[in-house]
């Protein structure tokens, strides 16, 4: 046996046999980020069909709104669930779970049925969440610890290719067919992809013993509460959530609705936003890497953030359309490279016995955010009439985590 790259262990025939480029560190992460692209685009497809859907059901906004909540509050509890069984299962089994409930979940969304698209919304969130704390568990035990922080931002970033996916498919499928087109596509996608996998199995889930026991969902949690480093690392994460998916959920609506573009321009608008986002978490997760304190990097991220949404939240029909792509660039530059570098300093701080567990509970902070964000919004647009103040409310957020990501980078241990 050797030393694998992330202080665990490795069999010799992992890196000498014929299935090398299986567990190669490049063909992992890219193979990791392209699942984990399908199992979000699932997710954002909500978003970016928000104004057809809204009119196909004849509900209002916030029901919208709500069904993003749902995805990701499902998201958190699956997470949790998912960090105590990749032991036992392995890494790759729960990816092939994950992307068949995705595509069970899109065939329920696109049933013009409040109730049977409830029901998706809840499938496609099992889904989301369950590929994070397995492909965490590939790169801590394939990647090496000098990369993390490239490593797990350029796996986040499968979160913004999946957005720009939904963001482009979802309205031109919208505007050729019907909306359900795309979440049909989608689900046949999701499924002939987890078989592909299998042939993956043997690589991925060689460490995988049925005879694990199932450590508890709440295991995870239980670890970082216990540990202050962990604990404030995923509060920070937790705001940032609660602005990032606050801002993906009621972009489309605030552009069509407030400031006057179409459906097909929002969403591009939220193509664009996502497309920024995937080059700003590799670049970031980069600089993290090469700067001797990671988390200086989301202490800017964070100020810069505040900053952006409040200037955002002002926007309205007389803003020139140039003025407000501006902001939303910045907006993808600043808020979306944040996940990465706080997962990888907390795997870090873990116990490298524990990754899936203790990734399982980050998630669930994380997917906690997501569900705050979307879901105190629709309630601020419901009692207000008015997104300045749901905007306004997430640069208070991303403000509070500018202030926490400080004080553990002015710690730097």
């Amino acid at each position: 046996m050797l030393p694998g790259p992330a202080g665990g262990v490795m069999d010799q025939t992992v890196q000498t046999g014929s299935g090398r480029w299986q567990v190669h560190i490049v063909f992992v992460l890219i193979a990791t980020t392209f699942v984990g692209a399908v199992s979000a685009a699932s997710g954002y497809l909500v978003p970016a069909l928000a104004v057809a859907t809204k009119e196909t059901l004849g509900v209002s906004a916030a029901f919208i709104g709500y069904q993003v909540t749902l995805v990701f509050g499902v998201g958190g509890l699956s997470s949790l669930i998912a960090g105590g069984i990749v032991g036992r299962f392995g890494p790759c089994r729960v990816l092939q779970a994950g992307l068949t409930l995705s595509g069970a979940g899109c065939l329920l969304y696109a049933v013009p049925n409040t109730i049977v698209v409830t029901a998706g919304s809840v499938l496609i969130g099992f889904c989301y969440g369950m590929s994070h704390p397995a492909s965490s568990v590939l790169l801590s035990r394939f990647g090496s610890q000098e990369r993390l922080n490239f490593l797990f931002s350029f796996r986040q970033s499968s979160t913004a290719l999946g957005a720009v996916i939904a963001g482009i498919l979802g309205p031109v499928l919208a505007s050729i067919l019907v909306w359900q087109w795309a979440f049909y596509g989608l689900a046949i996608f999701s499924i002939l992809l987890a078989i592909a996998i299998n042939h993956l199995r043997p690589h991925w889930d060689d460490q995988a013993d049925p005879k694990t026991p199932i450590s508890a969902p709440w295991a995870g949690l239980r670890l970082i509460i216990l540990n202050r480093k962990l604990l404030t690392l995923c509060l920070t994460g937790f705001c940032l959530s609660v602005v990032q998916v606050g801002v993906l959920a009621f972009l489309v609506l605030f552009v069509v609705e407030d400031v006057g573009f179409t459906m097909t321009q929002g969403g591009l608008a939220l193509s664009l936003i996502n497309i920024l986002a995937v080059g700003s978490r590799i670049f970031w997760g980069w600089q993290a890497d090469r700067t001797r304190n990671s988390l200086v990097v989301v202490t800017a991220m964070g100020a810069l953030t505040t900053l952006t949404v409040l200037v955002f939240s002002a926007a309205d029909s007389q803003w020139p359309q140039w003025l407000v792509f501006c902001t939303m660039s910045v907006l993808g530059l600043a808020t979306f490279g944040w996940s990465g570098i706080v997962i990888a300093n907390v795997v870090r701080r873990a116990d490298q016995d524990k990754i899936a567990e203790t990734m399982g509970g980050t998630l669930g902070f994380f997917f906690s955010g997501a569900w705050v964000g979307p879901s105190v919004g629709s309630l601020i647009l419901q009692f207000t009439g008015s997104f300045s103040y749901v905007f306004m409310f997430l640069a208070l957020m991303a403000f509070i985590a500018t202030v926490m990501a400080g004080f553990v980078a002015l710690r730097n241990d």
